[in-house]
């Protein structure tokens, strides 16, 4: 009968530099799925906040109304606001605002949007006419914006940087026919999206 022969050292070597450089293989492939997976989520999560950010910016112009407020120190606000070129902010009166607690208190708003820190933000009151105290509750809608512009569409069809034209009492209840948003996003570069707004009368639903 033949003699089993066994490996020899050198064999032995070989198959265990085999079964090393399989390994690093393996680790390398696995990292490199789980590398791509996170990205993925990552844009995913980015995309469902860009989402989010625009449906709600969009839904709060869908309900802006015609309804200029009062200042802390008294003086009247346009019913929609926009102004400044080194800090843009859109600030207006929308309603629709929900009351799922029947609290005693307006279903108007009065909210504010602007750029902060990286932030794409929304501002809102708890009052619509406010007092001297009166603080804003602040949400951040979108993280990863280095700025943004807002251009308003006036009644003639031109385009204008800033709104409303004027101070008199019309002017102030006044609105667009619609607004452009230009958001320079740190992933997405530079977005822009048209919003019609509705044609609404102002003085309308001033006591609500």
């Amino acid at each position: 009968m033949r003699a089993v022969r066994g490996f020899t050292l050198l064999e032995l070597l070989i198959a265990i530099a085999l079964f090393a450089l399989l390994g690093v293989g393996t680790y390398r492939l696995l990292d490199s799925v789980l590398r791509v997976d996170e990205a993925t989520r990552q844009q995913e999560q980015r995309l469902r906040e860009l989402t989010r950010g625009m449906a709600a910016f969009e839904r709060d112009l869908r309900q802006v109304l015609a309804r200029p407020v009062r200042a802390p120190y008294g003086d009247s606000l346009a019913a929609l606001l926009g102004e400044g070129r080194e800090r843009q902010t859109l600030e207006f009166t929308r309603t629709g605002w929900r009351n799922p607690t029947d609290s005693p208190r307006s279903r108007l708003q009065r909210v504010r949007w602007e750029v902060r820190d990286g932030y794409w933000e929304r501002r809102y009151w708890p009052v619509l006419d406010q007092a001297q105290d009166s603080q804003p509750q602040v949400q951040q809608v979108l993280d990863g914006v280095s700025g943004w512009q807002v251009r308003y569409l006036d009644q003639d069809g031109n385009w204008q940087d800033s709104w409303p034209g004027g101070v008199d009492e019309q002017s102030l209840g006044s609105l667009p026919r619609a607004v452009e948003l230009r958001l320079e996003h740190r992933h997405y570069g530079v977005l822009r999206r048209l919003f019609r707004l509705p044609d609404t009368n102002a003085g309308s639903e001033a006591g609500a």
